[in-house]
């Protein structure tokens, strides 16, 4: 077969150099193409190639045979390309994985794409520099690499030199194939290998080898028995599906190196035998404690769960002698349930919510270690999006009052209508009575998006579909600036007037903050150009600009807008800028507004000219 392989890719870089035409009736490629067709009964990629080569020697125009000997070429490369070391199954030696074997383990990898779409995103993972992240990216968010072809590139990409690539190769695209992939990353593994090969195991640990699979399963003991420091550690990980290995893995777990432990604790949590809980719960009970919380987090069985939140239960609710005293003692377990989904979990954070007297070990710890316990019941209630559920996070408020901020809030506007909404925690006759401390910073979390520290406004459009407008009057009441800049619509009579005022005599809270987001949202909010140009001149005239300010950003975007005011304003805007230039001490700051003039001057010239 490999023979065989090779006469073709010779006959086709001959095409290359002669010339596509050539091929055409090639009495060489047609005494090919029926061993190519026969090998098509046993696998698919040997068809496709059959196939390729028909319409490469078949009628057709220039163009065409020149597409299809790329295609066919591109083809026969990547299958080449995965030729390699494994077990042929019944065998117990090591061969060939031939092409055939991968095509079978990957039925439904297509090879019907052209090269031109191929192409670029080879060229990307086959060279550096700049840009290929965003054509790597792309190439996945269409499906390129469900392309057979594809196959080597993405696993060559587990040792690219771009950080962002290889972190896409490694949670996503290689992952992405699933456990049929598995033994084509062991083919070639490294076990003193570095990094790359590191990333292999770590991408076989997230979708797991096949219990049936001895090959590979005895490739992986390999690893942990004699890889480096880091190949030996990620493939005892990748160990949990293999039942044959659980006194290994139990011996692995007291080994004297913590990165071995590790890893033998999440292979003993996905193994999941009698044996493997009792090692674990040993575990979370000793000095291992918090390496084993971690080590299990991401792979608890519904048994071992069941097991950890019987523990927890019983640990705050002691009285006894030997009952915890301080929240490090209930660490591990917080740790270790963090993302657990369960009914006897949420049960015994609802209750906590409801009974905290019930569970003695609250009132032993400071304050500050029993909001934990109570800010974790509200993240874990939060999660069901359910009424109930809101109501249960609502009465963790009165132990722990950031509980409204992070979870009450974010939970009722998804429960919730907006007018719900407002009415429950606003309205005149609230059911929940909130410190308007904790709503101001509610709202603020949830009207702007963090984006390179700076805190941008939401869309208009989701603002005035997710918002009562009755939010907007209430913050105007209350004197919030940023909070009215995130709210504001149009049909409100009350917020230009209240805008004016707050930005001339400089008294709202966060004034410096607020003027930056009254920009935004004249930028992106329902306002006419005049009343847009006189709140901009408005914000340039009643800054103290000798008044040293952290927030550069919001002068730049300043000047900014500035910049673009409508060309029949140009003169009105300059005499004002001007106006304020004259009493201003701060060089820096006058040479920002001189450079504004100029280019306002600049655009008048060029309208002018027109």
């Amino acid at each position: 077969m490999s023979m065989l392989l090779q006469e073709l890719h010779s006959e086709l870089r001959r095409l290359y150099i002669a010339g596509s035409d050539l091929a055409a009736d090639d009495f060489r490629l047609k005494k090919l193409e029926p061993k190519l067709t026969a090998l098509g009964e046993r696998a698919p990629v040997f068809k496709r190639i059959a196939e390729g080569i028909a319409g490469l020697i078949g009628p057709g125009e220039s163009f065409e045979r020149a597409v299809r000997l790329q295609d066919v070429s591109t083809l026969l490369n990547s299958v080449l390309a995965t030729q390699g070391k494994t077990d042929v199954e019944g065998t117990g030696e090591d061969v060939k994985l031939s092409p055939a074997a991968l095509s079978n383990r990957l039925p439904d990898l297509a090879t019907n794409r052209s090269s031109r779409e191929l192409g670029e995103v080879r060229q990307a993972l086959s060279s550096s520099g700049s840009g290929r992240y965003e054509v790597v990216l792309s190439a996945y968010e269409r499906g390129l690499f469900d392309d057979l072809r594809l196959l080597p590139m993405a696993v060559h990409a587990l040792g690219d030199s771009y950080s962002e690539i290889t972190d896409l190769a490694a949670e996503k695209i290689v992952p992405g194939y699933g456990k049929a992939v598995v033994p084509y990353l062991l083919n070639g593994l490294d076990i003193q290998g570095g990094r790359e090969h590191e990333r292999r195991l770590h991408v076989v640990k997230k979708v797991g080898a096949s219990p049936d699979d001895r090959s590979s399963l005895d490739k992986l003991i390999l690893a942990a028995e004699e890889g480096g420091a880091k190949i030996a550690p990620a493939a005892i990980a990748c160990l949990g599906t293999d039942p044959e290995c659980e006194q290994r893995l139990l011996d692995w777990s007291r080994d004297a190196k913590t990165p071995m432990r590790e890893s033998a604790y999440f292979a003993l949590s996905v193994l999941d035998s009698e044996t493997a809980r009792s090692r674990l719960r040993e575990a979370m009970s000793g000095k291992d404690a918090k390496i084993a919380a971690r080590a299990i987090r991401s792979s608890l069985s519904p048994d071992l769960t069941e097991v950890l939140v019987r523990d927890y239960e019983e640990k705050l609710q002691d009285r006894g002698t030997s009952a915890i005293r301080s929240l490090e003692e209930l660490r591990p377990l917080l740790i270790a349930l963090q993302e657990a989904r369960y009914p006897a979990l949420e049960r015994l954070y609802a209750d906590i919510g409801s009974r905290p007297s019930a569970y003695p070990a609250l009132e032993r710890f400071f304050p500050r270690e029993s909001n934990k316990v109570f800010e974790a019941a509200a993240n874990y209630l939060e999660k069901s999006d359910t009424f109930e559920a809101l109501e249960q996070t609502e009465r963790l408020m009165a132990k722990s009052p950031m509980v409204f901020v992070r979870n009450v809030f974010p939970l009722a506007r998804r429960v919730l209508t907006p007018e719900q909404t407002y009415e429950r925690y606003a309205g005149r006759d609230c059911v929940i009575h909130v410190p308007k401390d904790l709503i101001f910073m509610a709202l603020l979390q949830s009207l702007f998006v963090a984006d390179d520290a700076v805190q941008r406004r939401r869309p208009q459009s989701e603002v005035e579909a997710e918002w009562d407008p009755r939010w907007l009057d209430w913050t105007i009441d209350h004197d919030r600036l940023v909070l009215t800049a995130g709210l504001a619509r149009s049909d409100n009579d009350r917020l230009l007037p209240y805008w004016r005022q707050a930005i001339r005599n400089n008294r709202a809270p966060m004034i410096d903050d607020g003027r930056y987001h009254v920009l935004q949202a004249l930028q992106n909010g329902p306002f006419d150009e005049n009343t847009k140009f006189e709140l901009l001149m408005l914000l340039i005239e009643a800054r103290d600009w000798n008044r040293p300010s952290a927030l550069l950003y919001a002068e730049t975007a300043l000047m900014e807008e500035a910049r673009r005011v409508p060309c029949a304003r140009i003169g009105e805007a300059l005499l004002r800028i001007e106006a304020v230039m004259e009493g201003i001490e701060r060089t820096d700051r006058k040479r920002r507004l001189q450079e504004t003039a100029d280019a306002l001057r600049a655009r008048q010239m060029e309208a002018q000219a027109e």
